[in-house]
């Protein structure tokens, strides 16, 4: 009891399954890597290491897409003339996993290259704070010279007033 025709099919048709859920698994990362795109660009800081990261996963997962269609493509080409043979597109279908995974793995690796962005009013308003505070303290500091200016005039009337009388007797 070999290998009948059947098995040959049905091994091809779980190849091009495979391949053809790895083909929709690289779309959904696409459209999760253009949606998180545009929200890290607009809240985080970004360096080039992102954009390199970010281009070499859209770039694989494109990659793996095309590989995807022309082994799914050898697979029906030898189906119809009745070749039901794995190794034609099994090299193909293989790259596409791999690429797939390499996206995955860049993707993910771009986040790392992001940081939270600085808000510019935060910024202002931490600013703001700071000036306040030197304010205070230096409105404490003039109380003070002011309090013992005062003293010190205090202290000088009393003196006139004991030299005023002490020179009218």
């Amino acid at each position: 009891m070999g290998v009948t025709k059947d098995d040959k099919i049905e091994a091809v048709n779980i190849g091009v399954t495979l391949s053809s859920q790895l083909i929709a698994a690289s779309l959904s990362m696409l459209t999760i890597i253009a949606a998180l795109f545009v929200f890290i660009i607009d809240k985080r800081e970004v360096s080039y290491f992102f954009y390199i990261l970010i281009v070499l996963s859209f770039l694989s997962f494109i990659s793996s897409i095309f590989l995807g269609g022309q082994g799914i493509d050898d697979a029906r080409k030898n189906g119809f003339i009745g070749t039901w043979i794995l190794t034609c597109s099994e090299s193909k279908f293989n790259y596409q996993a791999i690429l797939c995974l390499l996206g995955i793995i860049f993707f993910i690796s771009s986040i790392f290259f992001t940081s939270p962005k600085i808000d510019a009013s935060l910024e202002y308003l931490k600013k703001i704070d700071t000036i306040i505070l030197q304010r205070s303290r230096y409105e404490t500091i003039l109380e003070n010279e002011n309090d013992s200016l005062k003293l010190e005039i205090k202290q000088i009337n009393q003196k006139m007033e004991e030299l005023c009388k002490t020179t009218r007797r």
